[in-house]
């Protein structure tokens, strides 16, 4: 039986965050007779049994690695603390750069620390200073062991490479680990896009739904990732332009545009003209109202499944065939031609990006067009919606479709 002056190794308590409410951890020093050292456990506080077990694995898991009397974190507690909502990184990229991480990837690269590197033999033990490329490079082959993707290791990779860095840029360690490691090959599959010829059959083709061929049409033609798309707004279509202000997220709501990519886009007039139609079906709508907005619950816009099933349909009216939906066995022979040429959603960025081309729109306007920003070409992007002649590349884009 336990004495009045003894006390349990770890404590666990909720702390509500703006992404959810979380299981945290404090563990008991005996050094200083109090319980400190208090870390996320990553696991929300959700369901029935509002995920306690889990929350006491973590936390049993924590506890061999936690240092009590050195001043020096170990590298997984390290990584722990630097992908949390409340970390020092994540603070300074909503509050001096103003570019906030999403909770979503947040919780992503969380869950990595959890899955894929606090369970190397290699990292328990170690502190952020005794972190080598040898013990990195050990760390890819475990996982190439076991079966993991180039394309996985190398965004784990990146989870721990954000961290170090950021490290090292406040001088906490002087050497860089990473100077000496590559990242895995990676065999990836190119982003389908539709030719000139099948935009010209989508553009040509019945409409079956209006939301659906505006919203394919909003990718193809307006360049407009999925999010922004769902995150458009009545008030954000003025004037024959687009001010592509928002974007939504479901871990996130509303928020702004991916990368800060705030831009205008001219609207052509295939795409007016679902505007209007739609218009004259609903009424005049409320500015602050989503277009794509959900029936059952007019906060939130349609789900991603939404877009996922629109450009399906849209894309089997034209004879590129999808997943096979009926009751009936799939005839023989029968292929899934979306899926062997990679189209999705995003690709009809892709496509948008190759039509530009193909009608004679320079890259600086592209550019401009899609929201991409580089490094190196950051200021050109930055500055070149201000002589963007926004007639012309309406003109140009609407003539390579017909």
């Amino acid at each position: 039986m336990r004495s009045l002056n003894d006390h349990a190794l770890y404590s666990l308590y909720k702390k509500s965050l703006k992404s959810g409410i979380f299981w945290y951890v404090r563990f008991w020093d005996e050094s200083l007779k109090k319980y400190a050292h208090s870390r996320s456990t990553g696991i929300l506080v959700e369901g029935k049994r509002e995920r306690h077990r889990e929350a006491e694995e973590a936390a049993k898991v924590m506890l061999p690695r936690i240092c009590f009397n050195t001043s020096e974190r170990s590298f997984i507690d390290y990584l722990r603390d630097f992908w949390t909502p409340e970390s020092r990184y994540v603070r300074e990229c909503a509050l001096v750069k103003k570019r906030p991480l999403s909770s979503y990837y947040i919780r992503m690269n969380h869950d990595d620390v959890r899955r894929h590197l606090e369970v190397f033999p290699g990292f328990l033990g170690i502190t952020l200073h005794e972190l080598t490329a040898g013990k990195i490079r050990d760390w890819m082959l475990w996982m190439s062991e076991k079966g993991l993707s180039g394309r996985r290791i190398n965004s784990v990779l990146q989870s721990m490479r954000v961290a170090v860095r950021y490290a090292i840029e406040r001088e906490e360690i002087e050497n860089d680990p990473f100077k000496k490691v590559h990242e895995a090959t990676e065999q990836r599959k190119e982003k389908g896009i539709l030719s000139i010829v099948e935009v010209k059959k989508l553009l040509s083709t019945p409409i079956q739904d209006l939301y659906s061929r505006l919203a394919i049409l909003l990718g193809l033609l307006c360049g407009m990732r999925r999010g922004e798309v769902r995150g458009l707004l009545w008030g954000d279509l003025k004037d024959g332009l687009i001010h592509l202000c928002h974007n939504y997220q479901d871990s996130d709501g509303l928020k702004g545009p991916k990368c800060g990519s705030l831009r205008t886009i001219p609207i052509p007039q295939s795409v007016q003209s679902l505007i209007e139609s739609i218009k004259t079906i609903i009424g005049e709508p409320e500015t602050s109202s989503f277009v794509f907005i959900r029936p059952t619950d007019e906060r939130i816009p349609l789900s991603n499944n939404f877009f996922r099933y629109a450009l399906e349909r849209e894309l089997t009216a034209i004879g590129i065939p999808g997943e096979w939906r009926r009751k009936e066995k799939a005839p023989d022979g029968y292929v899934n031609e979306q899926k062997q040429r990679n189209l999705t959603f995003h690709g009809l960025r892709h496509t948008f990006v190759t039509l530009g081309r193909l009608a004679g729109i320079t890259d600086l306007e592209i550019q401009a067009l899609a929201g991409h920003k580089d490094a190196t070409m950051m200021n050109y992007y930055s500055h070149a919606e201000q002589v963007l002649d926004f007639t012309s590349a309406k003109e140009k884009l609407e003539k390579a479709v017909g």
